[in-house]
């Protein structure tokens, strides 16, 4: 049955707020990592490689002692609050005061660690402020949750890009004059400070005063629901950054160097589905099978969004991949090409598997997406154990692919199924048909670079845009609505 008229409109809205809180969240991830780079970038001249070091190790130290107070808190808030906002008093200070009693005491113990085993005064005074910091970022995270469950991700580049600036421009300027990395540390720490600051007084302006409301009787039902949701962000991790550091036991550092070039660019395409995921995780919460819009038409044009955008590039991570890392790096990665050319179709199955596990995780099932990272991450470990052995660089590249193929197949099975019907050539036929003209221009002029990529390109968005509106005119409509609105503006 056609939808009526009310309804279309209802959905092109819908359709027109997610849009929006993709571009917010992409906004947010992009210029956080960028100004982040150029941060990192001053520390290794400026301070060296002594320096930089010790930095890098106290982030990575205080990041893993505190791991159990991001362990999926945040997401359960989300999901619960999207559903009923008016449980946001209870959820909140709930996870914030739970985030303390686990993170506090956890990096009281790593400082006593640390003291005993005779780390320098240096580096224990580093672990002090990027632990503080750590712990101050967690807590912003969870203003980033209500953000999220209420669909007001523009605040979120407010407060990101706000701290990394107030945090770039003084460390810089403190290590030109001489400073030393306790010194950026504990800026590091303020920065955080303003971020909290101000995360909290846009939540309490733009969208709502949660009162403090604390049960300690809630925190380890809240654990045990979130625990799946916590060893999914372990397993993820593992299967990100396990074949770096198994290719480092077997190969030399100019192998890893090569990878890890490769690597780089493979996850600047992950921004498309973290941007996607965010945007779409509270509408999956709150829709039914038989809502209005239905599930199953959130998830369609959720997996179209995030297949647009990734098919090109990875089509162009092969076709084009020299000339990219060329561009990159410089001369003495050749080797990083043909790993980007076996990490193409990571670039496609990523952000599927984490729009079908969000929408899982919405609709209660994390333990299911628990198990399932949880698998194939120790396949993943299995694999390098042959493939890095045998292929190198290739082999560790060809086992992320063959893991997120692994992942991604029965993630999206169990999404379909959870969602309900959905039209698999409303998804793919566009997107198909566009990858394949690019792939053709790109082939074809591959010997010109920029000429190459600026007609796959151009070809791409030209197909796409006509067969959407000739066939998918709905569809159409919701993205010119947004693209127009911001023409306005």
């Amino acid at each position: 049955m056609e939808p009526t008229l009310e309804q279309q409109i209802g959905r092109v809205a819908g359709a027109r707020r997610i849009l929006a809180n993709v571009g917010w969240r992409a906004i947010s991830d992009i210029g956080s990592k960028l100004i982040t780079l150029v941060l990192y970038a001053v520390i290794a001249r400026e301070l060296g490689e002594s320096g930089f070091g010790v930095f890098a190790f106290g982030l990575a130290f205080v990041m893993l002692v505190t791991t159990l107070a991001n362990f999926g808190q945040d997401g359960i808030l989300t999901r619960e609050v999207a559903r009923d906002r008016r449980l946001l008093s209870r959820y909140f200070a709930n996870t914030l005061v739970l985030k303390l009693a686990l993170a506090l005491p956890a990096l009281a113990l790593a400082l006593a660690v640390a003291w005993s085993i005779g780390m320098s005064q240096e580096t224990r005074l580093v672990i002090v402020f990027l632990g503080l910091a750590v712990v101050v970022e967690s807590l912003t995270q969870t203003c980033f949750a209500a953000y999220q469950a209420f669909e007001h991700l523009s605040l979120m580049p407010l407060v990101v890009i706000t701290q990394r600036v107030v945090t770039t421009i003084p460390a810089i300027i403190a290590m030109v004059l001489g400073a030393g990395v306790v010194a950026v540390a504990a800026i590091y720490a303020a920065g955080t400070l303003v971020s909290i600051w101000l995360a909290l007084l846009l939540l309490f302006r733009r969208i709502e005063r949660p009162r403090f409301e604390v049960d300690a009787n809630s925190w380890w039902p809240l654990m045990r629901v979130a625990a799946p949701l916590g060893l999914a962000g372990v397993f993820t991790t593992v299967l990100l950054r396990v074949d770096t550091a198994m290719l480092a036991f077997y190969k030399s550092d100019a192998v890893v160097g090569n990878y890890s070039a490769a690597y780089r660019l493979f996850e600047a395409t992950l921004v498309v589905g973290w941007s996607v995921t965010a945007a779409v995780y509270p509408v999956f919460s709150r829709l039914t099978a038989g809502s209005e819009p239905p599930l199953s038409l959130v998830f369609e044009r959720s997996l179209k969004l995030v297949l647009a955008p990734t098919l090109p590039l990875a089509i162009g991570a092969v076709v084009l991949g020299d000339s990219v890392v060329h561009l990159v790096y410089g001369s003495g990665f050749d080797e990083a090409a043909s790993a980007l050319a076996y990490l193409a179709p990571a670039i496609v199955l990523y952000p599927l598997a984490q729009v079908s596990s969000a929408l899982l995780i919405a609709q209660d099932r994390q333990g299911t997406v628990a198990v399932g990272y949880g698998l194939v991450a120790l396949e993943n470990v299995l694999a390098n154990l042959v493939l890095i052995p045998a292929f190198s660089l290739q082999g560790a590249a060809a086992g992320a692919s063959i893991s997120q193929a692994l992942i991604t197949v029965p993630f999206f099975l169990l999404a379909r199924q959870t969602a309900g019907s959905i039209d698999l050539r409303r998804i793919l036929a566009g997107p198909l048909l566009a990858a394949a003209l690019s792939a053709a221009a790109m082939i074809a002029l591959r010997g010109s670079f920029g000429l190459a990529v600026l007609t796959g390109a151009v070809l791409f968005l030209g197909a796409l845009i006509l067969f959407e509106r000739r066939f998918y005119p709905e569809d159409f409509g919701a993205i010119a609505a947004i693209v127009r609105r911001r023409a306005v503006a």
